[in-house]
């Protein structure tokens, strides 16, 4: 008995049946892992939230049915079509991929808190995007032809107080005939870049000026108030900066750890090599 069992190949018959036995074992747990889908809390949660945003209001139990059956049947095509390699070469599932991977790099990626210092510095070399825009309130009388001796006359009767109520004066004007605290490019998006640096270099003042040019026609323009581009003081708007701060962080990080990831590949191109 003893010489038997040390024949090399009853050895090897039992290595060989305890290998088979294993990963006959292995196999079984994998089927049940490939066959068993499996609905976490979270997942529930997730399927609640987005059904209450879309429906506007809570899921029912007939509702919440409905989600498991959607989400069994959803994720068991999409594993059988994994099997058969329908996502190979498929353009709109890469995306998608890499989309959920980004988001993914986003999630895990810190959110550091800087110092005083760093943030004060780190204003002052962004200072332009904290810049409020100039603004302009006016009332203007539109002239929907170009004509010098009727402009020059309705703008001395209205210096001269010779003028009857200003708004029933010069053409029909399909937008509005007075603007408050007009942000300088809404007024380019109304009017014109030709209009918006004229009335923007006029003076605030009562009697009224002209004519002035716009995308639209001529106009006569009464400036009340001005107000040039300003930059806020760094406290009046910290949280501001601090969260734009966080969000130029959190991009550098993620293009960094993506950087990271699409390093770890070769790619060859068909005719070329590329290292």
């Amino acid at each position: 008995m003893k010489t038997l069992l040390k024949e090399p190949l009853l050895h090897f018959v039992v290595a060989a049946a305890l290998i088979f036995a294993g990963y006959s074992w292995w196999s079984a747990k994998q089927a049940r892992a490939d066959s068993t889908i499996f609905i976490s809390s979270a997942d529930m949660e997730r399927m609640g939230a987005l059904y209450t945003a879309e429906a506007g209001s809570l899921p029912n139990a007939q509702d919440i049915q409905g989600m498991i059956a959607d989400h069994v049947r959803n994720e068991a095509l999409s594993r059988e079509a994994r099997k058969l390699g329908l996502d190979e070469g498929d353009t709109i599932i890469e995306r998608r991929l890499a989309q959920k991977m980004t988001f993914m790099i986003s999630d895990l990626a810190e959110d550091n808190t800087p110092d005083d210092q760093a943030l004060q510095e780190w204003f002052a070399a962004n200072q332009n995007t904290f810049e409020a825009p100039a603004r302009i309130s006016f009332k203007h009388i539109y002239l929907s032809q170009s004509n010098e001796t009727r402009a020059t006359t309705m703008l001395q009767a209205l210096n001269s107080n010779d003028a009857n109520d200003w708004r029933k004066m010069g053409d029909a004007f399909m937008l509005q005939r007075e603007y408050v605290d007009l942000p300088s490019r809404e007024t380019v998006r109304l009017f014109g870049v030709d209009f918006r640096s004229t009335v923007f270099e006029l003076q605030a003042r009562n009697d009224w000026q002209g004519p002035v040019t716009s995308a639209l026609g001529t106009h006569l323009v009464k400036i009340e108030r001005l107000e040039p581009a300003s930059i806020p003081e760094f406290e009046a708007i910290r949280p501001r900066v601090e969260a734009q701060w966080q969000e130029e962080n959190r991009k550098r990080q993620n293009a960094k750890s993506i950087g990271e990831i699409v390093s770890r590949y070769h790619v060859e191109l068909e005719g070329m090599d590329r290292k």
